[in-house]
């Protein structure tokens, strides 16, 4: 907040921008180079999540079948979900931030981590336009974009030099221990080659240190990324301030907000129009945008309130922390399903397709939560009383299969959706670095509520149970 810092700061704040960057060469990142790169990549990631088509699509992906029935038809709390889990990500790259600009000299990414709480309180929304941040940011993201590609490279050449460096040491203790043995002509050859690699390597890593972030230093690496940061700040306010309650509001001079992306006509990936909150106690009308309506108990630390609204509802998937082993009891029926169908041809190596079938039959039974298993027996049952003979119909089997296939054609995309974040958010080096933009938790299993969920699952499971007994009956 403000009154952390003396009060002359928030006047002087463009003489602290302005005041330029240290220009002593000891005050380089080093081996936090690696730590940056990975906080630039999260800047550049979320930046790009924030494109136009990227909105567009978020929008056509709310209106569709899995995410209404499983998660929520109500597009503003859709909205909500999404706003909140992009302003999460932005809040830890800012927290990196915070923590490397206590090694800055220069006042203003210094100060960062006072500006920053008091830009999402919306005291600096002004400032952030005068001081033209969202102007600059296209360009300070594709700079960012070149230096962590090379970040990622000098990690990987490191990574190189250090097996190399591991070889030689074994090559040296291999010369220790071998006593008056001579060395012969290919070992002797074999140690030339090793030392002109290790040369070569370590040329090469230097090279990369001199044009990575390694040698720059913290004010100017942190300057760009604390700029980044309020930048996109400002962005997620534009683009979700009039349907997201707790976002500060900001002039619409710039960018486009929501509305923007609604296609006049009826596109593939029109979604309709979206509706504003209804007005609840007052109205707060800005310049140049569209009336922003908040909640009389919003006014009172309302970003927290959004922030909790990550925390999955009790009677959701993702409460129960069952979320990726359903996704992958969904992915594995859709593969059951294109083998019974004949749209997938499991095995190229000789093995046998039956067999490859049991086996994929066997794995998707041992997923099953023991409910979910109970659930599928007791439907199954039911099946048999009803009858038997109907049950070995072809008819009853192409239905099934179509059921099988409807349910899927929506269960399907959530459960990769799943995967894909849950791999996301793994901590190897090439999910560090990348740029991309991410899944959207929203379009995952997270949110989806269990009850529903595990009664898709079962009528997706007593379907493929019918249709491999159909196929069994017909092959004795």
């Amino acid at each position: 907040m403000v009154a952390l810092m003396p009060k002359s700061w928030l006047a002087d704040l463009k003489t602290l921008l302005g005041s330029g960057i240290d220009p002593d060469s000891d005050n380089c990142l080093g081996i936090l180079a690696f730590e940056v790169a990975a906080t630039m990549a999260r800047l550049v990631s979320i930046h790009n999540s924030l494109s136009a088509p990227r909105i567009q699509q978020l929008r056509s992906d709310m209106r569709s079948e899995g995410i209404s029935y499983l998660i929520s038809p109500d597009q503003t709390y859709l909205l909500t979900l999404a706003c909140a889990e992009i302003l999460t990500e932005l809040d830890r790259a800012a927290d990196a931030v915070s923590r490397l600009s206590i090694r800055c000299r220069s006042p203003f990414p210094r100060a960062f981590s006072c500006i920053y709480p008091d830009a999402k309180n919306g005291s600096l929304m002004s400032f952030l336009e005068e001081f033209k941040f969202t102007k600059g940011s296209e360009k300070r993201m594709k700079t960012m974009e070149k230096q962590v590609a090379f970040a990622s490279r000098l990690y990987s050449e490191m990574d190189t030099l250090n097996d190399l460096e591991a070889s030689e040491r074994k090559m040296d203790d291999w010369k220790k221990h071998s006593g008056p043995i001579p060395l012969d002509q290919k070992a002797v050859e074999q140690s030339d080659l090793l030392k002109r690699e290790l040369v070569a390597q370590r040329l090469r890593v230097h090279k990369l240190m001199d044009e990575s972030l390694w040698q720059m230093s913290f004010d100017k690496v942190v300057g760009t990324m604390a700029k980044s940061a309020l930048s996109i700040l400002y962005r997620i306010c534009l683009v979700f301030g009039q349907f997201v309650h707790g976002l500060p509001p900001v002039y619409n001079n710039t960018y486009d907000t929501l509305y923007s992306y609604t296609p006049k006509g009826k596109g593939k990936l029109s979604s309709g129009p979206l509706k504003s909150p209804k007005p609840v106690v007052y109205e707060t009308t800005i310049r140049h945008s569209a009336p922003i309506f908040v909640q009389k108990d919003d006014k009172s630390k309302p970003l927290k309130k959004l922030i909790k609204s990550m925390v999955p509802p009790p009677s959701t998937v993702g409460s129960a922390g069952m979320a990726l082993r359903y996704a992958n009891v969904i992915l594995a029926a859709v593969k059951l399903l294109a083998m019974r169908l004949g749209d997938l041809k499991p095995s190229d190596q000789g093995e046998d397709d039956e067999e490859d079938e049991w086996g994929t039959r066997e794995e998707l039974y041992e997923m099953l939560p023991a409910g979910v298993r109970a659930a599928v027996k007791i439907k199954l049952k039911e099946c048999w009383k009803k009858d038997v003979r109907a049950v070995a119909e072809q008819g009853v089997a192409d239905g099934w299969g179509q059921v099988v296939k409807g349910l899927l054609s929506w269960l399907g995309p959530m459960a990769r959706d799943t995967e894909r974040w849950q791999e996301e958010r793994n901590l190897d080096r090439m999910q560090r670095f990348a740029v991309g933009p991410r899944t959207v938790k929203l379009k995952t299993l997270h949110f989806a509520d269990s009850v529903k969920t595990e009664a898709a699952m079962v009528e997706v499971l007593v379907g493929l149970s019918c249709m491999c007994w159909y196929h069994e009956q017909r092959t004795w």
